[in-house]
């Protein structure tokens, strides 16, 4: 017994020799053995801790100054003039999203109404004031599956039932009937109803534009100022940013910006439905319309746009276009509220306006009020009022229409259209409108 417990302690103390001669080859310098410190196991396990604790203020200060640069970054980029102009204009396009109606459904119905008070004057003066007489109300419905179309329309003159009519759309062609020209429905050459635009459309198209000025402002000089606004006899802190277009940038923003649009399936798809081509056609549309914008772009010379927000809020305030063509300014009144500014060099004039629209929280019903009036030389030239109200709402089904008897109305003959004619100027008040009326036949 006593041999193995001789054995055991022999044992302990290898260990501990040759742990003390580990530690003296490892963990001490040649400096600190020079130096003849003693040092054992416990001292370099406190050492150590001592050290790891001592590294804690470096690590807590990079991490601030990480966290202090991140806070930085971000102050800079959402204070940086094209982050802002591109944000204000995300917002504008973000607000009139929110407001369109995307409840997609099969069939849809509702009603649309127009009151005008028009004045003029012009040669088409009096024309003007008969159509202010006039108030139209059309009830409708809409099968999207297969682009059928029916609307039902009736006006009044100064509150006395006047021109009713129905228009139907098949998905082929389309047909129009009114009981005081014919007993047959007419159809017409092109098929204008084939496609009735729905709120998701609008939506993509307003998107594809978005997108595509947001890609210009991204490869483009954008700059800022902070300036006083006079809004209503309140001066507002202000932050303006402005974004130029001239002879230096003017074709790249102008390719930048139809490239984009060419480049959005979905946004040419749409286009094509709505006017009934391929998306081919739309592209080359579009790439006619960069001419004719370089065109007016070359008349502006340069073109200064600029977008004023509340520099507390960062709410959107107002909007302004310069040139040597004249000026336009679109100002927020209120939340759903606008004022508008034109003037036009060429002509002298000057126009103005203010649009107010509401939408009820279901997006079902809608209504408009667009006032506008042009001078010059503080004389009155054109002024007009439109109420429009809009609403839609789920239906259950649609009715088809016969039109089996109708007639092909590039095939009327002069006869034919001359009994027509007959027809309208013997109804009261009709006969005003027949400068509308050839257009249409």
């Amino acid at each position: 017994m006593k041999d193995t417990e001789d054995k055991i302690k022999e044992f302990v103390k290898r260990v501990e020799d040759r742990t003390n001669d580990v530690l003296d080859d490892s963990l001490m310098d040649d400096d600190a053995n020079s130096e003849n410190i003693n040092v054992d196991y416990t001292d370099i396990v406190k050492n150590s801790a001592k050290a790891k604790i001592s590294k804690l203020p470096w690590l807590i200060a990079i991490f601030l100054i990480f966290i202090i640069a991140i806070i930085l970054g971000f102050m800079f980029f959402s204070n940086n003039p094209k982050t802002l102009f591109t944000q204000t204009v995300d917002g504008l396009f973000a607000y009139l999203e929110e407001n369109v109606n995307d409840n997609v459904y099969d069939i849809t119905d509702g009603n649309i109404s127009l009151d005008s008070n028009i004045k003029s004057t012009d040669e088409n003066s009096e024309l003007y004031n008969n159509l202010s007489k006039v108030s139209f109300s059309a009830d409708y419905v809409k099968d999207s599956a297969s682009d059928k179309n029916y609307i039902d329309l009736k006006t009044t003159y100064d509150g006395d039932d006047f021109v009713s009519a129905k228009v139907y759309g098949d998905g082929d062609n389309t047909y129009i009937y009114s009981p005081i020209v014919s007993d047959n429905y007419f159809r017409l050459s092109s098929n204008k109803l084939s496609y009735f635009t729905d709120g998701n459309d609008i939506k993509i198209i307003l998107k594809g534009v978005n997108q595509a000025i947001d890609k210009v402002i991204a490869d483009e000089k954008v700059y800022g100022s902070k300036e006083n606004l006079d809004v209503d006899g309140e001066v507002i802190r202000s932050y303006r940013t402005k974004f130029v277009i001239d002879k230096n940038n003017r074709n790249r923003v102008l390719e930048t910006f139809i490239n984009t649009l060419k480049a959005n399936d979905e946004f040419v798809s749409v286009l094509a439905n709505m006017k009934m081509v391929k998306n081919s056609d739309i592209r080359k549309s579009l790439d006619n319309y960069m001419s004719k914008l370089e065109d007016k772009l070359k008349l502006c010379n340069k073109l200064e746009i600029s977008l004023y927000i509340n520099d507390k809020t960062n709410e959107f305030i107002k909007a302004e276009a310069l040139s040597e063509l004249g000026n336009i300014s679109f100002d927020r009144k209120e939340e759903n509220k606008f004022i508008y500014t034109i003037s036009n060099k060429n002509d002298g004039t000057l126009s103005n306006g203010e649009f107010v629209f509401n939408v009820n929280d279901n997006k079902t019903k809608y209504t408009y009020n667009l006032y506008y009036k042009q001078t010059k030389n503080n004389k009155v030239l054109f002024e007009s009022n439109i109420d429009l109200k809009y609403t839609s709402k789920k239906a259950d089904n649609f009715a088809d229409v016969d039109v089996s008897n109708s007639v092909d109305i590039d095939k009327v003959g002069g006869l034919e259209k001359l009994a027509i004619y007959t027809k309208i100027m013997a109804t009261p008040n009709l006969s005003q409108f027949l400068p509308i009326i050839k257009e249409i036949i």
